[in-house]
């Protein structure tokens, strides 16, 4: 038995779904998933028992650190530690109030309530017009590594993902930050952000978005390295492009589940791009890596013959 896309038909955008280990429920027997502000919450929740049907959930971060205002918190992302906390990092407005800056804030359970006491952000790229969509990442020997995007388009200049380590608390970085690639191919237009990384069968495949949001060609692009610190090379063209239902797909973070790897991601409806209602909703699709390296996204389909 199927499910419909998408699984959420309302504004929920740049989308991350929490699991337990082999896409298992979390210790609160629920699944959650995790997007940019909207909804009168800073960063909002759904809540699931099946990863099919959500309800609303409460704000995870229901106050902000005394260095950041309302109104541009983004793309959180959360992982468990093994002491039993849970890191949340997300992008919310610098103490200068034109960028955007990554904050780190940490909650006992998946739904938090998450608290930021830092005085001041973990990234903050002011000269190259700030940082967002922080990405952490764990390796299979325990090593943390955070991803991100410095906000170029929003000053003129280029957009990197880069890369630093974290250190074992998945608090605070050591060594220096890492650009691995910028805007470089047609299909990106003036930016790439939204990193995500999985690996298989030691091959690193980062999963990343170019082009505007609000555009139709918004789409998902795929590059690959041996090693989390790169050097990475690009797929040429994008994975994940839109179609006759859902309009620029994009901001896709994965998970497993009993054998098999899925992909959330928000997508517009292809006669609503850009409008608030009903906004980015999101989207499940199947992820296939073949033998030969090669990575296959499902495109958006809204009757999905299988169930995660």
């Amino acid at each position: 038995m199927g499910f419909t896309n998408p699984v959420y038909a309302s504004n929920f955008p740049d989308p991350l779904i929490l699991t337990g280990p082999d896409g298992a429920p979390n210790e609160d027997g629920k699944y959650w998933a995790y997007a940019t502000n909207g909804n009168g919450a800073n960063v909002q929740t759904l809540i699931s028992t099946d990863l099919i049907t959500w309800e609303q959930g409460p704000d995870a971060l229901p106050k902000l650190p005394d260095w950041s205002t309302p109104g541009k918190v983004w793309a959180p992302e959360v992982i468990r530690h093994p002491d039993g906390r849970y890191l949340m990092y997300y992008t919310t407005r610098a103490p200068e109030p034109d960028h955007q800056c990554i904050g780190l804030a940490i909650g006992e359970a998946p739904g938090g309530p998450f608290v930021d006491d830092h005085d001041g952000p973990l990234i903050c790229e002011s000269d190259q017009g700030g940082s967002i969509d922080a990405h952490p990442y764990v390796d299979r020997d325990g090593n943390r590594y955070l991803y991100w995007k410095n906000d170029g388009n929003h000053v003129g200049v280029d957009s990197y993902i880069s890369v630093q380590r974290l250190d074992e608390s998945g608090t605070e970085l050591v060594g220096e930050p890492r650009q691995l690639f910028k805007q470089d191919q047609p299909w990106e237009g003036p930016l790439v952000e939204g990193p995500f990384l999985w690996e298989r069968d030691g091959t690193y495949y980062m999963f990343y978005s170019g082009n505007g949001f609000t555009s139709p060609d918004y789409a998902v692009g795929i590059a690959t390295a041996d090693n989390p610190l790169g050097p990475f090379t690009k797929q040429p063209e994008p994975i994940l492009v839109g179609n006759d239902v859902a309009a620029g797909p994009g901001h896709n973070a994965l998970f497993a589940k009993e054998g098999r790897v899925w992909t959330v991601y928000h997508g517009w409806a292809p006669d609503a791009v850009g409008e608030s209602i009903p906004g980015r909703m999101m989207w499940l699709s199947e992820v296939t890596f073949g033998d030969d390296g090669t990575v296959t996204v499902e495109p958006p389909r809204t009757d999905y013959p299988i169930r995660p």
